[in-house]
């Protein structure tokens, strides 16, 4: 398991999967300083808590979901990639703020450093296998070293799957996780 992971790993180019986390780290930050928090005593007061889905199916399902919108980059030369791992990271910036605001730096990292590395690196293994076939389609043009087949996409397009498969795993470890976490704090 172990040798098949390092294989998938190795057949990320180089550059492609930090490059992919720093922009969405950057624009994760701008989402957190972007959105409005106004409104979140207002919220507090009322007792309630928008920020935590309750059960594991909905956690599973929005962070899986959100994994096969970042995944579709394959079908589009990494566009929807590009689109919906911005849009994805401008929403975790918004959250983190909102949750530093309503329960404190110190509140929400207790609760969420068990589950947000697991999810967060899922996703950006996500956006990161979107972007493989047409990361390797590049190199191949630019570099000239291999030709553009058909072939070659598909040998892309199977490592992508490779990763998307390790994005899911981590995905699914920080949903259940999460749950958990969830579980104990209500």
């Amino acid at each position: 398991m172990l040798a098949t992971t390092a294989r998938v790993l190795g057949g990320i180019p180089g550059w492609l999967l930090p490059s992919t986390g720093l922009a969405m780290a950057a624009i994760a930050i701008f989402g957190y300083s972007a959105v409005d928090v106004s409104w979140i005593r207002d919220a507090r007061e009322m007792g309630g808590s928008p920020l935590y889905g309750k059960d594991f199916p909905q956690i599973l399902g929005r962070n899986i979901g959100a994994a096969l919108v970042l995944y579709s980059g394959v079908a589009t030369l990494g566009l929807t990639t590009l689109l919906g791992a911005g849009i994805l990271a401008l929403y975790v910036g918004a959250t983190v703020s909102l949750g530093v605001h309503s329960v404190g730096s110190a509140g929400l990292v207790a609760d969420v450093i068990w589950y947000v590395p697991f999810e967060f690196l899922g996703l950006v293994m996500a956006a990161t296998a979107g972007f493989q076939p047409v990361a390797g389609l590049a190199r191949r043009l630019v570099m000239k070293k291999e030709s553009v087949t058909l072939r070659s996409f598909i040998d892309d397009m199977a490592r992508s799957l490779g990763t998307l498969l390790i994005a899911i795993v981590l995905i699914v470890l920080g949903a259940v996780i999460e749950a958990i976490v969830i579980q104990l704090r209500t």
